[in-house]
């Protein structure tokens, strides 16, 4: 048992709010995979596209609440604990009824919903005292998550596209940067001032590379793709470098966050500068258009952020605990890293399969599929993996739950 105040309740209720958002994303990917099958086993009345919004949501959900739960986790002090929780139940109802509604209808609706409670939340942190560099980038990035979830409704076409690759690399990824270099301060023991000047820097290369990355459906000219692969490698190796000095005078921390933090780093640095730069070749992003690889590119970066958030909730378990031992296991790090890469380069492989048959045979959709099933079987499989990782990463933290005693008001 534990002793917490009444906000920090609140703040534990958040991380299981966090880890059940995992299980139902997992659920929804693991239901999604089915459907690569020639003859999928699902019954008629659960469709590709109801299970694929019911994924996204469940996603995006799970991103914005580990954000909004860093975001005062960083900055304690506001609001008061009566308006906190309120805050916190008035999200943990919107993210309930936009789960629910997700497979039935469109989510622009949720997405503006969404946009101005985060926007109302920003406001009210704008309060909080402590306003470090980690707390600084964490408001721009919900800031810039904002815009992106009340634009995407006006946005059509290649502008679409383009938001959702703005949001995916460079919304979420300063929230990550946030997230990464606010926990340095648990398990590492580099110095303050590095890190604090590391956040601004990495969070500017972050928001460089991705915007030219994002900028890929436009068709700009060939001259200025070429240019910008060699910038953005360099942007995502930098981030890689930061992160690697900060593991590397690691200290005694055994929540495990360092170990999801270097396994985020890993996949930033093949889904930014490797996949990432591919893609943002006009000529290559056309082609690989609606392929497995586009797909293998957004899967990855989303478990970039997702990896991050994992390891937030391992050292902000650890923080209220008060004490030094690990929140969930190994196994779940090993699943999720090997699972997360291997089905990446699996589903590379799909896209370049794709991409070839389709200019070199006149093959139908159902025909391609039907040839590609050995690979789509490996696929699952790795899939697959990841779902187990997710499982056993959820029952991992519930029976470390501790029982929880609230003293003071």
């Amino acid at each position: 048992m534990i002793q917490l105040s009444p906000r920090g309740k609140v703040q534990y209720g958040l991380l299981d709010t966090i880890v059940l958002l995992l299980v139902v994303y997992a659920c929804g990917f693991l239901l999604e995979s089915l459907f690569q099958l020639p003859c999928h086993p699902l019954p008629r009345w659960i469709t590709n596209a109801a299970v694929t919004r019911l994924s996204d949501s469940a996603a995006q959900l799970l991103l914005l609440t580990a954000l909004l739960a860093a975001g005062w986790a960083m900055a304690p002090g506001h609001p008061a604990h009566r308006r906190f929780r309120w805050l916190v139940g008035g999200w943990k109802a919107l993210v309930a009824l936009t789960l629910v509604a997700s497979p039935f209808q469109d989510s622009a609706l949720f997405d503006i919903a969404l946009a101005v409670f985060l926007l109302a939340a920003l406001a009210m942190h704008q309060r909080a005292a402590e306003a470090e560099s980690c707390v600084r980038v964490w408001r721009v990035a919900m800031l810039l998550i904002s815009i992106c979830l009340l634009t995407a409704p006006l946005a059509s076409g290649r502008w679409a596209e383009v938001l959702w690759l703005f949001r995916l690399h460079v919304a979420y990824g300063i929230g990550s940067v946030s997230l990464v270099f606010w926990l340095m301060r648990r398990f590492s023991r580099v110095e303050r001032a590095w890190m604090d000047d590391g956040v601004r820097i990495v969070a500017a290369l972050v928001f460089l590379g991705g915007s030219l990355i994002s900028i890929a459906p436009l068709r700009l000219p060939p001259i200025i793709s070429l240019s910008a692969t060699p910038l953005i490698m360099l942007c995502f190796m930098i981030l890689a470098g930061h992160g690697y000095r900060a593991l590397s005078q690691g200290n005694a921390d055994a929540s495990l966050a360092p170990h999801w933090i270097g396994q985020a780093t890993l996949f930033w640095l093949v889904g930014g500068a490797f996949l990432g730069a591919i893609c943002a070749q006009s000529g290559i992003y056309e082609a690989l258009r609606g392929t497995a690889l586009a797909d293998a590119r957004d899967w990855l970066m989303t478990w970039v952020h997702l990896t991050v958030v994992l390891a937030f909730v391992n050292g902000g378990a650890g923080d209220l605990r008060g004490d030094n031992r690990r929140v969930t296991g190994y196994v779940p790090l090993w699943l999720i890293g090997f699972g997360v890469g291997l089905s990446s380069i699996v589903g590379a492989c799909r896209g370049v399969a794709q991409f070839y048959l389709r200019q070199v045979t006149a093959l139908d959709t159902a025909a391609l599929r039907e040839l590609l099933q050995p690979l789509t079987a490996l696929w699952m499989i790795c899939v697959l993996a990841v779902g187990c990782g997710v499982i056993t990463y959820a029952l991992g933290y519930r029976a470390r739950r501790p029982r929880i005693k609230v003293v003071g008001s």
